[in-house]
């Protein structure tokens, strides 16, 4: 009984010497790896972070990357919106970078840690090569809506924030990442829609924005005073500051669109700063009508059709 208890002590005290001996040796060589890769991946993400800062800050847009161009406009709301929109830009890349180079980064330092415990990483890399040959024929969907997503997100496409039609889906772009992008429609519903799958995108966000009004007239009313009475509305956002703000250049009134029976037609357009134009065309519209009511115009009513 003796001698079994010494054998198993020795036993016990050789284990350990022996964890001991890898611990010194491979142990601090693995915590060094995942000290060394921390200490990576904190420069890059400083460095990203500055790149993409002085790119914002030059007001490039990153013009030598995406072949854009953007060209200063002298409004100061328009060029406040593009500012924001170079930040937003600036941000959703550095962010896509550094999760990328993340991804990158630790995976070397766990293939290094596998080599460094002994494993033959050797037929792990030919496996996961055959693996992933086979995912990549089995994942092309997914391929298809990631390279998508990097050109959206590089030719600046859409940003969150963004009031987009794509289509099958319209709305406010809430989220955008490198495999789907998501909307929120006026009625609340969140649409998710697959960067591949996006054919077409029309972004009401993007450049001027354009407020469009049609007023259908009394054909009674006198189409001086209807004009007097438009240019006096123009006048008042031109000097409210909340308004002119937002409206890039005059507002223009055509002449008469179309004459039909007891009404005609007035068209009024103005450019405003992007994803403004509906705030504008509402405030066109209130106004219009108060100072109608107030020289006593006539708005046509509305046409009614028969039953048969």
């Amino acid at each position: 009984m003796n001698f079994l208890a010494e054998t198993t002590t020795q036993e016990a005290f050789s284990l350990v010497d022996r964890i001991g001996q890898w611990l010194l040796s491979n142990g601090v060589t693995i915590l060094v790896i995942i000290l060394v890769a921390l200490l990576v991946r904190f420069v890059v993400g400083i460095l990203v972070n500055r790149i993409f800062q002085t790119m914002y800050q030059s007001g490039s847009r990153i013009s030598r990357m995406t072949n854009v161009v953007v060209k200063k406009h002298p409004d100061a709301g328009l060029a406040a919106a593009h500012e924001e929109r170079r930040k937003q830009r600036a941000d959703t890349l550095s962010t896509a970078s550094k999760n990328v180079a993340s991804v990158v980064i630790w995976s070397i330092a766990f293939v290094m840690i596998l080599a460094q415990v002994g494993v033959n990483i050797a037929p792990i890399i030919a496996s996961l090569g055959v693996a992933g040959l086979a995912a990549g024929i089995g994942a092309q969907t997914l391929i298809k809506d990631v390279l998508a997503g990097v050109i959206m997100l590089f030719e600046d496409l859409v940003a969150v924030g963004d009031y987009v039609d794509l289509q099958f889906a319209e709305g406010t772009v809430e989220n955008v990442n490198l495999r789907v992008t998501q909307v929120r429609g006026l009625n609340g519903v969140l649409w998710t829609v697959r960067n591949g799958e996006i054919i077409s995108l029309g972004n009401y966000s993007r450049g001027l924005g354009t407020a469009f009004v049609i007023l259908d007239i009394a054909s009674s009313a006198d189409d001086a005073a209807v004009t007097e009475a438009i240019h006096a509305v123009f006048d008042t956002l031109k000097a409210d500051q909340k308004w002119s703000k937002l409206i890039v250049g005059a507002p223009q009134a055509t002449g008469i669109l179309s004459v039909d029976g007891a009404r005609y037609q007035r068209r009024i357009t103005a450019d405003t700063i992007p994803g403004k134009q509906w705030d504008v065309e509402r405030e066109i519209r209130k106004r219009l009508r108060a100072e109608f009511d107030k020289r006593g115009i006539e708005f046509a009513l509305p046409r009614f059709q028969e039953s048969a």
